[in-house]
């Protein structure tokens, strides 16, 4: 298996599908927990178990989706496409903040330059 084919348009969608999963969860906890006066910010195991192991988790959960693709590498079954789905929720923040400055920086937003045209 190659690097290309790890950073392949759709797995870069399903990280981006992982990123939009985890921010519709977290804003749902908060609210809820706000609604039972709970303050989840302050809370050390939302902040240092629940937080960390969201993308991992929704990424192995995201692959039980039947038509979700998987390279050819991780087809062999069930928990091998789910360790892939971990593996891509471990990269999703990355792959999002690198998809964001790119756009960012195609738009001329960064720091208020202009686009960087050089290839």
């Amino acid at each position: 298996m190659e690097l290309t084919e790890l950073l392949s348009f759709s797995n870069m969608i399903l990280c981006l599908a992982i990123v939009a999963l985890l921010w519709i969860q977290r804003k749902t906890a908060v609210v809820v927990a706000h609604k039972f006066g709970k303050k989840l910010e302050d809370s050390e195991v939302w902040r240092e178990l629940v937080l960390p192991v969201g993308p991992i988790v929704t990424g192995a959960l995201l692959m039980l989706v039947p038509l979700v693709p998987v390279p050819a590498v991780f087809a062999g079954g069930v928990l091998v496409k789910m360790v892939f789905g971990g593996a891509l929720g471990l990269i999703s923040g990355l792959v999002y903040r690198l998809i964001k400055k790119n756009i960012l920086n195609k738009m001329g937003k960064i720091n208020g330059e202009a686009p960087n045209t050089e290839k």
